[in-house]
């Protein structure tokens, strides 16, 4: 059944090791194969590792009390001046409405703050769809690793004040993104 965005709201939070996000990362990521954990136990020792890294990078999209999405960044990645996401995470009931996209630019905007002047990430080489989200963003191939690409972006041209309620499919205009930053 398909999920309404308007509902969503998107909070600066740690990632926790609740059974709630693991569930979410495995549901998620079920349907690519071979790129992310499949233990429950491996699930929350890597969330563990992204809270770690960067307690304050993280963004959780919730409907409701559910989380539905995160993007888990880290501004002290190559010493501060690139910025990483290490993970996107959007709900399959809740994909191919702009809710990934809104992570995204929630997390870049974040690393633009800290003072990062670039963004990378490494995204499967068969996971098109994120690759074409990614590419849509501005995200350009930058390398290969075995079955990874490595994806960069200049930081220096994103938009200030990014207006996250237009990037919900389906979101009304008028209807904010509220966040607890």
């Amino acid at each position: 059944m398909p999920r309404s965005t308007s509902s969503i709201r998107i909070v600066q939070e740690p990632l926790s090791g609740s059974a709630d996000l693991i569930d979410l990362y495995l549901r998620a990521y079920q349907p690519l194969g071979d790129y992310y954990y499949r233990y429950r136990t491996e699930v929350k020792a890597y969330l563990k590792w992204l809270r770690h890294r960067d307690p304050h990078g993280s963004f959780i999209a919730y409907d409701g009390d559910r989380p539905v999405g995160f993007i888990a960044t880290d501004s002290r990645w190559n010493h501060g001046t690139v910025g990483a996401i290490h993970e996107l995470v959007v709900d399959p009931e809740y994909q191919r409405r702009g809710l990934g996209r809104a992570l995204l630019l929630r997390g870049m905007a974040y690393l633009r703050s800290r003072g990062c002047r670039v963004c990378e990430l490494w995204v499967g080489e068969h996971n098109k769809r994120a690759r074409a989200i990614y590419q849509a963003l501005g995200f350009q191939e930058n390398g290969r690793w075995g079955k990874w690409v490595q994806m960069m972006r200049s930081l220096e041209d994103l938009p200030e004040g990014i207006h996250l309620e237009t990037a919900l499919v389906g979101s009304p205009p008028s209807t904010q993104i509220p966040s607890e930053d």
